[in-house]
This record gives structure tokens, sequence and C-alpha cells, in this order.
């Protein structure tokens, strides 16, 4: 007599399942250890991690209000205007009167993405992106790129937005 092991049938939505959940987490986990070894990197320039979600986003879209901020880094209102205080203070972002509401500033970078400070700045996180992206090509990275903005689509039109702090 020969001993046969049978596989249980495959449930094609089990598998489906099981596929998303794995990008989903792969997904994030690559985006934590991403930010956290940026960060780490930008410390280095007295940079904490909120203040690079900031100047980030700012070099993303200059020109921001502050609630616009707020939702885009996910960091509450009353923090980040301190926070903006403080890079105010060290004339690294100025706030300016929006001409559409009077009530309203909008934040830029003081200088764009000019002078020294920005540049030691893209300098840590091209070192960071240089062993991030080490066996990842161009074209994979354009595709990958492409692919995740798909999902930030799909997701943006579905209604999934940030959970508000």
């Amino acid at each position: 007599m020969t001993n046969v092991t049978t596989k249980p049938p495959v449930d094609p939505l089990a598998d489906a399942f099981d596929l998303q959940r794995e990008v989903g987490w792969l997904v994030y986990d690559a985006s934590r250890l991403l930010m956290r070894s940026i960060e780490r990197e930008v410390r280095k320039a007295g940079i904490t991690p909120q203040q690079w979600r900031v100047l980030v986003q700012l070099a993303r879209e200059d020109g921001q209000t502050q609630s616009e901020l707020a939702e885009e880094t996910e960091i509450a209102p009353a923090p980040l205007g301190r926070l903006l205080d403080r890079l105010e203070d060290q004339k690294i972002i100025e706030r300016r009167a929006d001409l559409s509401d009077r009530r309203a500033k909008r934040i830029y970078l003081a200088d764009g993405e000019q002078g020294a400070f920005f540049e030691r700045l893209r300098q840590l996180a091209m070192h960071q992106f240089e062993t991030v992206y080490k066996s990842v090509n161009e074209a994979d990275l354009l595709e990958l790129q492409r692919l995740l903005q798909k999902l930030k689509s799909n997701m943006l039109q579905d209604g999934t937005e940030p959970l508000k702090s």
C-alpha cells in the first residue's frame, strides 16, 4: 500500500485574498522601512521625522494651506502649527497670505529647494535611495510608481481617506 497524500482543493478566493493581503502588507512594510531609513539620515541634518514629512510635502506641492499640510502629512493642526513656527523661525519656510482667502495663509519653502540646506537633505536622502533601490532598475521603478499610483487612485475614488487625528 502506498501512502498518498492529497492536498485540499484550492480555493481561488482564499488565494486571491492571501495575495492581496500580502501585497498590502508589503506596501505598508516597505513604506515604513523606507521612511524610517530616510528619517534616520535626515536627523543628521537636525531635521525631525515630522519636519521631514512637511518639507517633502512642500517640495512636492509648495504653497499649501496649513489644513492641507495637516491632512497630507497626518500631523494634527496644533502640533503642525508649532512645527511650522519653528521652521519659519529658522527661515526654512514662510507663510504668505492666500490671495483668494484673506483668513488663510499658504506655506512655502523659503528659498524653494535651493541652497545648502536642501542640498544637504537631498544628499542624505539620495544616499538612502541608493541603498534602497540598488537592485531595482529604472524601468521597474517606473512600473512600481505606475502601479502604486493606480492603487492610490482606486482608494481615492472609493472615498478612502486617511484617518483624522
